[in-house]
């Protein structure tokens, strides 16, 4: 059975910026209150073109959208649209699983990977047990995942699983140990059998960490 804990979501706001202006667009928020005010806020940079994701934690849509109407984030936002090449694309997920846990839902280390699958809903329960007996055992068996977490989309732009995993070691090193004839095997298992589409996944790099984590160092 699907479970999704609502008593803490998080928010993972796609977008991308113009070109040249990756340093305006970090100085922006890294000064912003808007980062001081949304919690366990952190910002990461595609590995290989303009799109940025912001993530951070709200405990309810009420919370949502308290700070989407706050002064400190419309501000954040009006500074920020000169830079931006296309509009928001949000989205607000709960957890599912945590298959190698972290202490908080948005991810902090140097890269990161969102992937997202969409699953027939008619077919999620048969979903959900083959993932636990091949994607989670694979990952918890891969000492290049730092923190593996599964979601799944409450309101979103991109509905459907949402797996957001930690890594420290280089995104080649990282993305190779997926690349294993096991792991092959269960690719195809999952477009052939579950998943609708195919796999839509983005590796991102640490642009400006949390506010925690930098006063921890």
């Amino acid at each position: 059975m699907l479970n999704i804990d609502t008593k803490q979501l998080l928010v993972v706001n796609h977008f991308e910026i113009t070109e040249n202006s990756q340093a305006s667009v970090e100085a922006l928020f890294t000064a912003s209150e808007a980062r001081k005010s949304l919690k366990h806020a952190v910002l990461y940079k595609g590995l290989s073109d303009n799109r940025y994701v912001l993530l951070y934690e709200v405990a309810d849509f009420a919370e949502w959208q308290a700070k989407l109407e706050s002064a400190a984030y419309r501000e954040f936002v009006q500074e920020l649209t000169p830079y931006l090449a296309s509009d928001f694309h949000q989205e607000i997920a709960g957890l599912v699983e945590a298959v190698r846990d972290r202490e908080t839902l948005a991810p902090t280390t140097p890269f990161m990977q969102l992937r997202h699958i969409e699953v027939p809903l008619s077919g999620i329960e048969p979903y959900l047990d083959w993932r636990r007996r091949r994607i989670f055992e694979y990952v918890k068996k891969n000492d290049l995942v730092g923190s593996f977490l599964a979601f799944h989309s409450v309101v979103s732009t991109t509905p459907g699983v949402l797996f957001v995993v930690e890594f420290s070691h280089d995104p080649v090193e990282y993305r190779n140990s997926f690349l294993t004839p096991e792991y092959q095997v269960i690719i195809k298992e999952a477009g052939h059998d579950h998943i609708k589409g195919g796999l839509n996944t983005v590796e991102y790099q640490l642009a400006v960490a949390p506010l925690a984590l930098q006063s921890s160092h």
